[in-house]
């Protein structure tokens, strides 16, 4: 990377072109190029939204890309190419980056990930960039509106069409937009250690924007947080990340002090330390994933939040082996993670129409066995993030068809602060461009017999 070490757009770029490239999630790429350079907390923040924007407005920029050159994006190599997107994202998408410092550094890329030619290139698309901004940032008009759509929001056009077709124009609108706005970090307090105001004392010395959720008392929201895992408190184990989508399953489920509790897909176990933290530590949890490695997250979770009660068991939920039937269950599955594109910024590039049919089979399965592992009177709560009807509605109603001892059961004592997020059945949905959290599907149900 060079003596003096890579610049915070030069360790942006690699990470870029190691996605492209080589497959990796933008997170593992950043990550393991963390490890290699002295960034303080300011400059891996710029890195991640460099990163993160790029990825996310990659369709967008292409276009402008495009327009600009002869033979059009796809032309130039890997590295020029993404040294021009991480250029026309900071000059068309973020207005505290002086027009001169994104061409000047974008220049300095290429002369060293290019030739002389590719040098001149970056310099004269970019100028043209800024000369044609305002025209390039009007709406596209090619004639189809799908792919306008799919290119004014950058999206692939099969997601467009899917969720104009479940919820119509307006709300489909309003849901690229929500994708594409960065989310803030939400952490979980561990009030068994610390009060919310005692822990936003704490983050603000340490220069954290905080602000509380109205959803959750426990839950905080936080900006300009640098690495999470050098914030006061993470490793005391006085606060987990956690989107309060994610903490919706779990007050669904309700867990109570003693009760035995099976978290069947538990991987990475923001869900199971929950569940713990609400039982105050007393009762049993069997937290179960099928991949060990997986696992290793979790335990290394309990073990920071000081968590007794919680026993990890690598186990195929969808054949689980069990002889042992809990007072609740939560199966929180794999799903195609839909409700979460604005966190994850290369997920909607990675996903393809048929994965969703390939999930639904695995939920399928696994709630199938998860019914045998619940006492009679016991508790089953079905979760995804995910906003797509074959993931939730279909699921639910397959499994009803095929197990009539269970039955759809509507808190008595949900709270009112949590109202706007529960139908008259009684079934959890969240959605970003409604609720302004990750999108996301639970259900709780009884068995009866």
């Amino acid at each position: 990377m060079g003596a003096a070490g890579p610049s915070i757009r030069e360790v942006a770029l690699r990470a870029l072109y190691q996605f492209e490239t080589e497959g990796l999630f933008v997170r593992d790429a950043l990550s393991d190029l963390f490890k290699q350079v002295a960034f303080d907390g300011r400059n891996r923040s710029l890195a991640t939204e460099l990163v993160y924007g790029t990825v996310r407005w990659r369709k967008r920029l292409d276009w402008v890309l495009d327009q600009l050159i002869r033979r059009g994006a796809d032309s130039l190599t890997p590295w020029i190419r993404n040294i021009l997107r991480l250029g026309v994202y900071q000059l068309m998408m973020m207005d505290q980056v002086p027009d001169a410092a994104a061409t000047d550094e974008a220049v300095k890329l290429a002369k060293r990930y290019g030739h002389k030619g590719t040098v001149g290139l970056t310099n004269a698309v970019l100028r043209s960039v800024i000369r044609q901004r305002r025209q390039l940032q009007h709406p596209i008009q090619t004639g189809d509106a799908i792919k306008d759509m799919s290119l004014m929001h950058s999206y692939p056009e099969w997601i467009v069409q899917r969720w104009i077709a479940r919820y119509g124009h307006q709300q489909a609108v309003a849901l690229l937009e929500a994708g594409n706005r960065t989310p803030p970090v939400v952490i979980r307090v561990n009030m068994q250690k610390i009060s919310t105001e005692k822990l936003t004392d704490l983050l603000t010395l340490d220069g954290v924007q905080v602000a509380a959720c109205h959803r959750f008392k426990d839950y905080l929201t936080i900006r300009n947080t640098g690495d999470i895992k050098l914030l006061s408190g993470y490793t005391e184990g006085l606060f987990q990340v956690q989107d309060e989508s994610s903490g919706l399953a779990v007050r669904l489920l309700d867990p109570q002090p003693g009760e035995t509790i099976i978290d069947v897909c538990s991987a990475p176990g923001g869900k199971t330390t929950y569940i713990s933290h609400l039982q105050q530590d007393q009762g049993r949890i069997i937290a179960c994933d099928f991949a060990p490695k997986r696992l290793r997250r979790v335990r290394a979770h309990c073990q920071r939040l000081q968590l007794e009660n919680v026993s990890v068991i690598a186990m195929d939920g969808c054949r689980p082996g069990l002889n042992i039937q809990a007072d609740r269950v939560l199966v929180d599955a794999p799903c195609s993670g839909m409700g979460t594109i604005a966190r994850r910024a290369d997920l909607r590039w990675r996903r393809q129409p048929e994965d969703i049919p390939a999930v639904q089979r695995v939920q399928k399965a696994l709630l199938d066995s998860s019914a045998y592992l619940v006492k009679t009177g016991g508790t089953l709560v079905y979760s995804t993030c995910s906003i797509e009807t074959e993931e939730n509605e279909d699921v639910l109603e397959y499994f009803c068809k095929r197990h009539s001892e269970f039955e759809v059961e509507k808190p008595a004592d949900w709270p009112s602060e949590l109202s706007d997020v529960m139908d008259t059945q009684g079934i959890v949905r969240t959605l970003p461009s409604r609720h302004g959290i990750d999108g996301s599907f639970a259900v709780r149900l009884r068995k009866t017999g």
